[in-house]
């Protein structure tokens, strides 16, 4: 059973697998509502990255909802949070269930501003706190 006191609701966008539409790989997205604790990376983990990869914004999350994680040598699309009017894309994710308080760990990189104008779109589901 999981803590949930400190989550809240987010929309989250999941794709289908990629198909290819006059030559362009294309994945539908579908919108929900799940709840999860959303905090920006810290220092210390941000200084574990890659020195290019510091600039980007990251978030990491905590919830029951399992994440898939963006695989661009497979051209998988990761699921996206909508946080603070910007999507993030899933670029890591695994279950914690070693202790009674399991959950899913996921870290999320902000979407680039130069994608689909179409995707990058605020979501049609609207969030009451």
């Amino acid at each position: 059973m999981a803590l949930g006191i400190f989550r809240r609701k987010y929309v989250v966008r999941r794709f289908s697998a990629q198909s290819i539409q006059n030559g362009y790989a294309t994945s539908s997205g579908n919108d929900e509502i799940t709840e999860l604790n959303v905090q920006p990376l810290n220092t210390d983990e941000l200084q574990a990255l890659p020195e290019g990869e510091r600039s980007k914004k990251r978030v990491k999350a905590f919830g029951n909802i399992h994440f898939t994680a963006a695989d661009p040598d497979s051209g998988i699309p990761g699921d996206w949070i909508w946080y603070y009017g910007r999507w993030y894309e899933c670029v890591a994710a695994a279950p914690w269930d070693h202790t009674m308080l399991a959950h899913c760990y996921s870290e999320f990189v902000a979407i680039g501003e130069n994608g689909n104008d179409e995707d990058l779109k605020p979501p049609t589901l609207e969030v009451i706190p």
